[in-house]
């Protein structure tokens, strides 16, 4: 593709980084390993082909030949500075690289045009959480919820929802409590598969106790390997059946507007945990579906004398 037609995003100015020193960088959510080696500026995929180690944390070294290699900080496999090339033998292939260019001290990165976006299911259950009046997720994104994270950020960056980031579920579990003690209403909680969710448990219990309007969106390993023990898989309807009063998978048959509306409808009537669980292969399925909402599905929540 011609330099002309790449979106080119400045990334930091030139003295962020020291002569033969590496970083990562994150133009447009792209992980790129920003090399300045020998008077010049390289930006690669900064996973690893071995094992996908983060090369920007790694460092330039010295090797037994003389050569000066990036090293990656898991398993040190080594990558030339600027070409992203292996060592000779080595069983690796090298790096992607992309464009790089300084204009007036500034390092910008030349990727390609995003393709337009293709709405998915999770898409449709984001806008309908947001409908129901959900404006606040606190959570963790990891491997299996990166769809439904994606759905959420797009609703992020119109200014529909706010994300909060955490450092553990639980964290996550005790926000979204306190939100709906506070304001009486659902804030959403996210996490992966597994101990991810399940990590959510006891700030589910005091939400529950305390009556608060909870939803919690928990990512699952693929349908297809559901029950015979993959990485990860656990029977998450089962582990939430005692603190939730509404918990359904999302698969691809569902009725994906109306099984959020159900999900927040009883979060907010009932007062308690309402749980929906996200399989990876779900969570990026085309859909071309309308998005749910709250009209003529609750009724006012004043009361006054007949």
């Amino acid at each position: 593709m011609n330099n002309t037609d790449l979106d080119w995003i400045k990334v930091g100015h030139e003295d962020d980084l020291p002569q033969g020193r590496v970083k990562t960088v994150t133009p447009r959510n792209v992980s790129i390993c920003l090399s300045h080696f020998d008077g010049q500026w390289a930006a690669m995929d900064n996973k690893c082909p071995h094992q996908g180690g983060p090369l920007g944390e790694g460092s330039i070294e010295t090797g037994v030949d003389g050569q000066c290699w990036i090293r990656c900080p898991w398993h040190g496999w080594d990558f030339h500075p600027l070409t992203g090339a292996p060592p000779g033998g080595h069983e690796d292939t090298g790096q992607q690289l992309f464009p790089v260019e300084v204009r007036d001290g500034e390092i910008y990165i030349g990727l390609e045009p995003e393709p337009a976006h293709q709405r998915t299911t999770t898409d449709v259950m984001a806008e309908t959480m947001v409908n129901w009046g959900v404006k606040s997720v606190f959570g963790m994104v990891g491997h299996s919820n990166l769809g439904l994270a994606d759905a959420i950020r797009r609703r992020v960056s119109d200014g529909e929802l706010r994300y909060f980031g955490v450092r553990h579920e639980g964290a996550a579990a005790f926000a979204a409590s306190a939100y709906g003690k506070l304001t009486r209403k659902p804030a959403a909680c996210l996490t992966i598969a597994g101990p991810g969710a399940t990590n959510l448990l006891t700030g589910m219990w005091d939400a529950k106790v305390d009556r608060a309007p909870v939803l919690a969106l928990t990512g699952q390993v693929q349908t297809q390997v559901f029950g015979p023990g993959a990485f990860q898989d656990i029977d998450l309807k089962s582990a939430f059946e005692a603190v939730s009063r509404f918990s359904q998978p999302v698969l691809n048959t569902s009725n994906h507007a109306e099984l959020m509306s159900l999900a927040c409808k009883s979060a907010i009537v009932e007062c308690d945990v309402a749980h929906l669980i996200f399989p990876d292969d779900v969570q990026t399925i085309p859909s071309d579906s309308k998005a749910g909402s709250p009209e003529g599905r609750t009724g006012g929540d004043v009361i006054v004398p007949s």
